[in-house]
């Protein structure tokens, strides 16, 4: 395998049920690990296009066809850092050897959103501490080999906030099997580091008609302009659809809708995701090769923490809370600190509840690790990203405004690129490089709608 190879994506449909529970939230405790991030990955399942940036190489990848914007998100960052804290957490989904809770789980979060929401990519992460098996090559990108059946899979789900009570209109909307995950980069293993990798999944070819998108939310009938949706709900569990929209459904006939479980007027959704330890029978790439020998408790994978735009509210009795920013576009309404774990699938193939858990109430009074302390309590968040179609300028490429591409879009773009002005930072990412001018000759080639 080489760079391009590391990371490949199976699609499915997605079947779960559940059993009923109690609503109680349990401690459950964080991994603490000195995590450092590799690198990013840029991955189009309509295409199979794929970008391995290395963050050494002081790049990132690029953000899809820079048609896209976040619609929500809760984004890896420390929730303490403003009281001294530097420690980094993570969630070990799946850590071989030590407790059956952590292997073969499937861990969920949850949110809200407005209705009938478009999404065309979404951004996902792992932390990983498998060594990758690493090629030397000239460029740094070429090292990434990927751990041989090493997976994960991600679903995003409809009506769903992350209850085991009143549940009934759970429906999956979308199911990526990731396997050959990038491993633990030969210099954290040498540093006692674990890696942390970011991947934005693409969904829609840019400039072919080949489209994975999806809406969350459909509450007319119409998946606006995304490919497929849950418009047509089968309410009497007969297999057959009745027609009704999923954000009107209501399966357990309590004259209530099923997708605001909060009632707070907004749609519930959840996200899962379960990990695959190589070793175990698994050969999702068909090349005779399960992997390396079963993972052991030093074979840990999780998932990074993340927090919607916000700040830590001290609440003075030694917990605190994160205040989520809902005047921000993409804020992560919805999330809780709180999350769901369900059982791996029994022999019909269904998932069960195991409960609602937490990390003992979000502090940041743990004190210093570095001077004794135990360190801050993190909120039970977890890093996820939607991406939905931009409502901004219809024609990026246009930089004098007046619907025409020619030469002095051409130039004013190339003032804005040297001047490193926000405009021509055509993916977002804070560097103005070749990915930025790759996009912009794209949206110039198009032309104007």
């Amino acid at each position: 395998m080489n760079a391009k190879s590391a990371l490949t994506v199976a699609l499915a449909a997605g079947i779960a049920s559940t059993a009923a529970a109690s609503n109680t939230p349990t401690t459950l405790g964080p991994t603490q690990a000195n995590i450092n991030k590799a690198g990013h990955i840029y991955y189009n399942v309509s295409t199979g296009e794929r970008v391995v940036t290395m963050f050494n190489d002081g790049q990132t990848a690029p953000a899809d066809t820079g048609a896209s914007e976040m619609i929500w998100s809760a984004l890896v960052q420390n929730a303490c850092e403003a009281q001294g804290y530097i420690t980094s957490y993570f969630f070990g989904v799946d850590n071989p050897g030590t407790t059956s809770l952590s292997t073969n789980v499937t861990n969920m979060d949850y949110g809200d959103i407005a209705l009938d929401t478009v999404v065309d990519c979404i951004q996902i992460n792992w932390v990983v501490a498998h060594p990758d098996a690493w090629a030397n090559g000239t460029d740094s990108t070429s090292g990434v080999v990927g751990i041989e059946e090493l997976a994960g899979q991600w679903m995003v789900w409809d009506a769903d906030n992350g209850r085991e009570l009143n549940r009934s209109t759970r429906l999956p909307l979308v199911d990526f099997l990731f396997f050959n995950l990038p491993g633990n980069t030969p210099d954290n293993v040498t540093a006692g580091a674990l890696t942390g990798w970011t991947a934005d999944v693409d969904l829609v070819a840019f400039g072919t008609s080949t489209d994975l998108s999806f809406e969350i939310g459909d509450s007319d009938g119409d998946c606006q302009t995304a490919a497929f949706c849950n418009n047509d709900v089968d309410t009497d569990f007969d297999g057959i659809g009745d027609g009704v929209s999923i954000a009107n459904a209501d399966r357990d006939f309590d004259g209530l809708m099923d997708s605001d479980l909060d009632g707070d007027g907004l749609f519930d959704w959840s996200w899962t995701v379960r990990f695959y330890q190589p070793g175990i029978g698994n050969d999702f790439d068909s090349d005779s090769d399960t992997g390396s020998a079963a993972g052991t408790a030093s074979d840990t994978i999780g998932i990074s923490f993340g927090y919607p735009t916000g700040s830590a509210v001290d609440n003075g009795d030694g917990t605190w809370t994160w205040q989520i920013d809902t005047s921000v576009a993409d804020a992560g309404t919805g999330e809780e600190d709180r999350f769901a774990i369900y059982n791996p699938p029994n022999s019909t193939g269904a998932i069960t509840y195991n409960g609602g858990y937490w990390f003992g109430g979000f502090a940041c009074t743990g004190g210093l690790i570095s001077t004794g302390g135990l360190g801050y309590t993190p909120p039970a968040m977890f890093q996820f990203v939607l991406y939905g179609p931009s409502t901004g300028n219809p024609c990026p490429a246009d930089f004098n405004g007046d619907m025409n591409l020619d030469f002095f879009d051409v130039s004013l773009f190339i003032q804005a690129f040297n001047a490193q002005d926000a405009s021509a930072d055509f993916n977002n990412d804070g560097n103005w490089d070749f990915f930025d001018v790759s996009l912009f000759i794209q949206g110039f080639n198009m032309g104007c709608p």
